[in-house]
């Protein structure tokens, strides 16, 4: 005695073609079952498309200074953050802004934060406890050690 086993018949999600191949439909499509090839080939172009969009509209949003929220027109206005300066990724600031984060990081690198002399070849980073952002001098940081003990 022989059993046949039934041979199960997948049809297209869109077309409902019969499919000799079968693919998958990915989770952002929101389509259930498989998809025959012409289907998931123009399904893919939909998907890229909409993506294309979607990143262009929030290109034409991120022309906004993210500090003053002054609208950037010309690509020669925008400028980009220094990785070193701990701003979102993405964000884009003004001529103004850009210059004052400039030199607001490049005195807090070479100046002490206290007493603001220029610092040498020797730097002091304070402890964490002292609640101080930027470097210190010797002396200020001598001063800063003995005044928390």
């Amino acid at each position: 005695m022989q059993f046949f086993r039934k041979k199960v018949v997948h049809r297209c999600a869109r077309c409902d073609k019969e499919l000799i191949h079968k693919y998958k439909a990915q989770a952002e499509w929101n389509t259930r079952g498989f998809l025959c090839s012409s289907c998931h080939i123009e399904m893919t172009k939909e998907f890229i498309t909409r993506q294309q969009e979607e990143k262009s509209r929030l290109e034409l949003s991120l022309h906004i200074c993210t500090v003053c929220k002054k609208e950037l027109l010309l690509e020669s206005d925008r400028y980009r953050p220094r990785w070193q300066w701990n701003m979102e990724r993405g964000s884009t600031l003004c001529k103004g802004c850009y210059d004052i984060r400039s030199t607001d990081y490049e005195r807090k690198l070479n100046y002490c934060v206290i007493c603001e002399t220029r610092l040498g070849f020797i730097r002091y980073n304070p402890k964490p406890k002292w609640n101080i952002q930027g470097q210190l001098c010797r002396k200020c940081w001598d001063k800063e050690n003995h005044e928390s003990h």
